[in-house]
């Protein structure tokens, strides 16, 4: 993803739009199987409100007028992406396959069967991204959908059977407390986990995603301004805002649904204030509801935003 974006930086998420209508189709499929297990674990909204991320924000509530009706959020905590601290391994059920985490012996016994149809790939029980691209290239040799996840499909072409998968959490580097943001940007149900530097069609992803229900609310992560919006969709980014605090570092939201409607350039807004609504807009029509959200410190290039996710993220207390 290329183009110039807020502040002369580049940005994932600007493209001419008669250029996004003739990548449509290729582009829903890579974008829907970079989110597609994202997706699967974020369960239906259920009408018990949850708590403001901080005290005195503002009611979570769709924008007047945008057709969105309030959507009532879920207390109960979702299953996040493994988390780093010391966490034992856990166990996946085999209808899960195995994935990016995976150790083991069915691992090496999966590695074992693509170096046996001409993939190169250590036989380690470590299912990394050489063994995730090699799952994908025999996929599309079976073809399967290309997901990377050695899934029940693959497995039985394979003549492979596991039992359970020994799942090991991704390394997270980085401080333990948010350097950069104040509240988590959404609320309710949501899932997220790691792909900053993911290989899309427009090149690496410069952020993380956050899945979840259509018209979720969407609200401001930092006290700052809003820098630039547009409610008219356009570009890979769609319906998208800036927003930037008080140090210059600034704060990507994509593919968004509305934009409360007080809202405009210059406007000044408070950590957990209500910004907009999740959305699919821009490059991600076609796929599923999700937040592309960004850092980006002094207005330069972006940074890997996912320790600060982690560190503000509630439901992790």
């Amino acid at each position: 993803m290329r183009g110039t974006g807020g502040k002369g930086t580049r940005i994932i998420d600007r493209i001419r739009s008669d250029a996004l209508r003739r990548t449509g189709p290729v582009r829903g499929l890579i974008v829907a199987a970079a989110l597609a297990f994202m997706a699967a674990a974020v369960p239906s909204v259920v009408a018990s409100p949850m708590p403001s991320q901080l005290p005195g924000a503002p009611a979570s509530a769709a924008p007047e007028g945008s057709g969105v009706p309030p959507q009532p959020v879920d207390t109960a905590p979702a299953p996040v992406a493994p988390t780093p601290e010391a966490t034992p391994a856990t166990t996946r059920p085999a209808s899960d396959g195995l994935r990016i985490g995976a150790k083991g012996r069915d691992v090496k016994a999966l590695q074992r069967k693509l170096r046996t149809r001409g993939i190169k790939v250590r036989v380690d029980g470590r299912y990394g991204r050489t063994t995730r691209a090699g799952v994908r290239i025999l996929q599309r040799k079976l073809k399967l959908k290309p997901t990377g996840v050695a899934d029940a499909a693959l497995l039985r072409k394979l003549g492979l059977k596991i039992r359970a998968v020994a799942s090991a959490p991704a390394t997270l580097s980085g401080p333990t407390s948010a350097r950069y943001l104040k509240a988590f940007p959404v609320l309710g149900d949501y899932r997220y986990f790691d792909d900053f530097g993911a290989a899309r069609h427009q090149g690496s992803h410069e952020g993380n995603d956050i899945v979840a229900k259509m018209g979720t609310p969407l609200v401001a992560c930092v006290d700052g301004t809003i820098s630039r919006l547009t409610r008219q969709e356009t570009g890979l980014g769609g319906i998208y805002i800036w927003i930037e605090d008080a140090q210059g570092n600034d704060y990507y939201y994509a593919h968004m649904q509305t934009i409360a409607p007080e809202l405009k350039a210059g406007s000044r807004v408070t950590a957990g204030q209500v910004v907009g609504t999740m959305g699919m807009t821009g490059d991600a029509r076609g796929t599923i509801p999700h937040l592309h959200f960004e850092i980006r410190p002094k207005g330069g290039g972006s940074i890997n935003p996912f320790n600060e996710l982690r560190a503000v993220d509630l439901r992790r207390r």
